[in-house]
């Protein structure tokens, strides 16, 4: 997925709220969610021009029905009318489509796949204006008169603070971040480290080619390129023996932990914090011993739920400043969503394909087919009817995720809900490995 995550409430899901319809979807229903993601790039005029082409999905067949009239051609808008008659539940007396069965989610298609609403908003999100995005280095001197101010009293002068740094360094504040603090925090316990990395095994195998290419531009600049977990812990880092002595004084390597409530303004953390792309130049760090340092970052984002997952960033000490940097981890982050969204496309297919007998076996249970994540592929029609009755607050969407079902985490079962653990689980496997599992709804056990 290629998109730029500027602005916080184009971060989050939409202001408006949207409503989740766990039933039918109607033709209120959609209008409702046209309302809802309004200005996001959620709704078809907004996301037209970036090739997406709306479109429902089927989550009990995993089939994409792009959105038609009556007569056939295809609808620049979400039209129920020209949906197959199977998944038709009502009609109105003119005989337009009022409603169709639960589990049809309306979205988006692009290049052969399936977007959600929430997912197509992500990928389309605009970058705000982008002076306020840039550091300034012509005003260092004078930021560092108004920082002296801001840790004695609070009293100072905001014409040279941009907002993103203001907002930081007031965070900083409540979190009592020391200002004298000379380096962040490092993991120093091997064995903690390797676990904390093989926690990230996806989001580092996705970013890997991205670095070393990265790497071989920045050789011999002064700057370096990192990895950074959600916690802005150093996954990984790459640059020439020059900068990493500078930057082990700062413990600006791997094992470092750069979150903004124990290492201050820093673009790692405060991306993190602010959720959005940031450039930060000498004077603007928070902490004393991290203002001789310029550095870049843009947060990395789950294609399947638009969590953050990390950042990436790129720093240097302030003699090595370009305006240009923030558009280098911009465009890395984006490299890096794009190789996690061929995994999670790919994952999602893998599932389909070994549940299509599967589904058409099993007639009477509720059926869920998840991936070796624990997100959500399929849900045949009966599994919505059942979830009610366990009293399960699960939305039958392609954005649902059960923790307790990914495979890939060792502390999995810790995370299984109560309705879930009298249920049938099998393995999902296609061509003898496992891809997922399928869990079959029964009621009786309530």
């Amino acid at each position: 997925m290629s998109a730029n995550y500027s602005q916080k409430e184009e971060s989050k899901p939409p202001k408006k709220g949207r409503k989740l319809y766990k039933g039918e979807l109607t033709v209120e229903a959609l209008r409702d969610e046209n309302d809802a993601f309004r200005g996001t790039g959620g709704i078809s005029e907004e996301s037209r021009a970036w090739g997406f082409r709306p479109a429902f999905y089927d989550m009990e067949t995993a089939t994409v029905h792009p959105s038609k009239f009556p007569n056939g051609s295809e609808a620049p808008m979400h039209v129920l009318d020209g949906l197959p008659a199977e998944l038709i539940v009502s009609r109105q007396k003119n005989g337009k489509v009022n409603s169709v069965k639960p589990g049809v989610i309306s979205g988006f298609v692009q290049n052969n796949r399936f977007y959600t609403r929430e997912q197509a908003a992500l990928a389309t999100a605009q970058m705000r204006d982008r002076t306020q995005m840039l550091s300034n280095p012509e005003q260092h001197n004078q930021l560092l008169s108004v920082w002296e101010k801001f840790v004695v009293d609070q009293s100072y002068p905001s014409d040279f603070i941009r907002p993103v740094v203001e907002d930081s360094w007031r965070r900083c504040q409540q979190s009592h971040i020391d200002p004298e603090l000379q380096h962040a925090p490092l993991i120093s316990d091997n064995s903690l480290l390797e676990y904390r990395r093989f926690l990230q095994t996806d989001l580092m195998r996705a970013a890997q080619p991205i670095m070393k290419r990265a790497s071989e531009v920045l050789f011999r600049s002064n700057s370096l390129i990192l990895l950074a977990d959600s916690e802005g812990l150093i996954l990984d880092i790459h640059a020439d023996d020059n900068v990493l002595s500078h930057a082990s004084d700062i413990n600006l390597i791997q094992g470092g932990v750069w979150d903004e409530k124990t290492a201050g303004t820093n673009a790692i953390g405060t991306a993190l914090a602010a959720a959005e792309p940031v450039q930060l130049y000498g004077a603007e760090h928070f902490c004393a011993g991290i203002k001789h340092w310029t550095c870049s970052a843009d947060v990395i984002r789950d294609p399947h739920d638009g969590r953050v997952l990390g950042a990436v960033d790129l720093s240097g000490l302030t003699d090595s400043y370009q305006s240009n940097a923030l558009d280098f981890a911009i465009m890395a982050a984006r490299l890096i969503e794009s190789n996690l969204a061929k995994e999670y496309f790919k994952s999602r297919n893998h599932v389909i394909e070994a549940t299509r007998t599967m589904f058409l076996g099993w007639k009477t249970e509720g059926l869920l087919a998840f991936d070796r994540r624990g997100r959500l592929v399929k849900a045949n029609n009966q599994a919505h009817t059942t979830l009610k009755i366990l009293g399960a607050d699960l939305v039958l969407t392609p954005q649902c995720r059960l923790p307790a079902l990914d495979l890939e985490m060792p502390d999995a079962p810790a995370h299984t809900p109560s309705w879930l653990l009298e249920q049938l689980r099998l393995p999902i496997e296609l061509r003898g490995q496992r891809v997922g599992t399928l869990v079959v709804l029964s009621a009786h056990h309530k």
